[in-house]
Formats: structure tokens, C-alpha cells, sequence
């Protein structure tokens, strides 16, 4: 799960920093198309942003309660949504050090 680094992404796609969501879609064969990080509340936040054209009916159905997945199929993809987030969070917080000795 690569993600693309380009700002007109975040712009046309659709965003979830739910973990669980990012997992389901990841299960259905959905890649996020860029994973990227924030503050809030002194807390590191990444967000997955996902191709809505590829998401279809996905969206609804994990909102409205009627997600069924495979769970070993579910299971790989919550861990690599996790892993994916520690490799993001990490170089944030490198790119916030470098940033902060740059000043």
C-alpha cells in the first residue's frame, strides 16, 4: 500500500482517519490513494483519502452498519492500515524535527 504523494488528491477524494474504515476499504481491494498526518489535540492524526469512484457503495454500507467482510481478509489489512500509519506518523515527526532546526 504506496501511497501518492499530490495535493490535488486531497482535493477529489474521500477522507476517513477511522482506522477500521481505512481497513474495510483496503479489504475490498480499495488502496488509499495518499496517507497523511496532523495535529489534534496534541495527538498525530493520519488520514487516509481514497478514490471515491472506487468506493461506490463501499462508504454507505460500512456507515449504515452493513459491512460484511471476510475477518482473515479484514485482519491483514487492519494491520497493514496500522503499519502504514506508524510509517506515516514517523516521518511526520521527522519532518516536523527537520523543520524545527531549519528555523
Amino acid at each position: 500500500m504506496e501511497p501518492i504523494q499530490t495535493d490535488s488528491i486531497q482535493e477529489h477524494s474521500i477522507r476517513t482517519s477511522d482506522f477500521y474504515e481505512a481497513a474495510y476499504y483496503l479489504s475490498e481491494g480499495i488502496p488509499p490513494e495518499e496517507i497523511t498526518c496532523r495535529h489534534l489535540n496534541k495527538n498525530i492524526i493520519c488520514d487516509f483519502y481514497f478514490d471515491p469512484r472506487q468506493i461506490g457503495s463501499h462508504q454507505f454500507n460500512y456507515h449504515s452498519s452493513q459491512a460484511i467482510v471476510n475477518l482473515l481478509a479484514f485482519r491483514r489489512s487492519y494491520a497493514e492500515v496500522l503499519t502504514c500509519a506508524n510509517q506515516a506518523k514517523r516521518e511526520y515527526r521527522k519532518g516536523q524535527k527537520s523543520a524545527s532546526y531549519g528555523e
